[in-house]
């Protein structure tokens, strides 16, 4: 083993990896910080996870920075599908690869903890840490898969720089990753499903990447939620069932690109005057399924604004709900939702629906602009302060 390449199966801890891996890693972190001692000798180290089933007992605390933790593999397998099957024929039943099961006998909710403390705030702040290629499995759940079992994959509590999180699976979690105080924080490849919420942004944060994942069935919480965030891309995501991106305070954003399906109203939400952002080249499916949404009506819109200078432009909508299940009943859904806010600039997006739908604005909106993205009997304004081309 060279001094800053660990494997968890032959480092010599007081546990074995199999029996408590959150223990070994920890053991880990403190043979790193024992032989980088200096502010020039901290290069960080690599801990690799081979494939295996892993319990983890004790949360692991991350207080270094430059540490990548990396596995071979995001081993997902859907455990809701599992629990509803008789799987006495199936040839597997768990999550494979590097797969970690989640059991926080210590009375902690995380299984990673990043952290460092110090004041002011730039010295406790954590530079390049990366998760990479293992799965990370709540083990239980209680339908309809909320999950309510408290646990969190992933907790970043310092302010941090240049992290990145690829290639990992999540399951089972109440919440999957929760980041807070990022720059330049980078969620790409990850495969996340039946978690409570998915990606949660907190805080602040700035320039943060969210691409090429697979986010599905948030159905307690949120698919991407993020407050405060400065310049937040999310790009080419697949996001299914109880698809939900909420965007509150957040400015200059840009949601683009994305394959967008759910069974509830609410897919993207600029809140609390977020403003300056671009919704554009989306697929937006809205179907009937399983569950039904506790949060939001069908009033709320596939698209919910409030906030001024916001672009909706290029997205394709295609609703397909029976009457039956439109809530209120007998309302015409929304598709886009101006809530409040100036100069929001709607154009060239295209609807089809086997219902009559709207887009609404509401009377605290103002001088919103729509171009190609409603016919005139799609339009139900509150105000009298927007402008029109209606779609011939």
């Amino acid at each position: 083993m060279a001094d800053t390449v660990y494997d968890v199966t032959t480092f010599p801890g007081s546990v074995s990896p199999y029996t408590d891996i959150g223990k070994v890693i920890n053991e880990i972190i403190a043979d790193i910080k024992s032989r980088q001692t200096t502010q020039n000798t901290r290069p960080g180290a690599v801990i690799y996870i081979p494939p295996g089933h892993y319990d983890l007992l004790t949360r692991v605390h991350i207080d270094v920075s430059f540490l990548t933790i990396k596995g071979s593999g995001h081993g997902f397998l859907s455990e809701a599908i599992r629990d509803d099957s008789s799987t006495g024929s199936w040839i597997e039943v768990q999550p494979g690869s590097s797969h970690i099961r989640v059991k926080n006998t210590d009375g902690k909710n995380e299984a990673f903890l990043v952290q460092r403390s110090g004041s002011p705030a730039d010295v406790g702040r954590l530079n390049s840490i990366v998760f990479q290629d293992f799965c990370l499995d709540g083990v239980s759940s209680s339908k309809p898969y909320t999950p309510g079992n408290s646990k969190i994959g992933i907790s970043v509590q310092s302010d941090n720089d240049a992290f990145r999180f690829e290639g990992m699976g999540f399951v089972y979690l109440e919440h999957a990753m929760v980041v807070g105080g990022a720059d330049a924080c980078n969620f790409t490849n990850n495969f996340i499903a039946e978690c409570g919420s998915c990606i949660e942004l907190t805080g602040a944060s700035q320039v943060a990447k969210i691409t090429n994942n697979y986010l599905i069935s948030a159905w307690a919480g949120y698919s991407v939620f993020a407050e405060n965030a400065e310049g937040v891309l999310i790009s080419g995501n697949t996001i299914l069932w109880a698809c939900n991106i909420t965007l509150t305070n957040s400015n200059r954003s840009t949601i683009s690109a994305n394959k967008l399906q759910s069974n509830f109203p609410s897919m993207i939400a600029l809140l609390s005057g977020s403003s300056g952002s671009l919704i554009s080249g989306n697929h937006f499916r809205r179907v009937y399924g399983d569950g039904t949404s506790t949060r939001f009506d069908d009033l709320y819109g596939l698209v919910h604004i409030n906030g001024d200078d916001n672009a909706v432009t290029a997205n394709q909508f295609s609703f397909s709900v029976p009457a039956a299940n439109i809530t209120p009943s007998g309302a015409d859904p929304a598709i886009i939702l101006v809530a409040g806010g100036a100069r929001n600039f709607l154009a060239t997006n295209n609807i089809t629906s086997n219902l009559g739908v709207k887009v609404v604005l509401d009377a605290s909106s103002t001088e919103t602009k729509i171009l190609y993205s409603a016919q005139s009997s799609e339009l139900q304004a509150y105000t009298d302060n927007y402008s029109l081309v209606a779609t011939p």
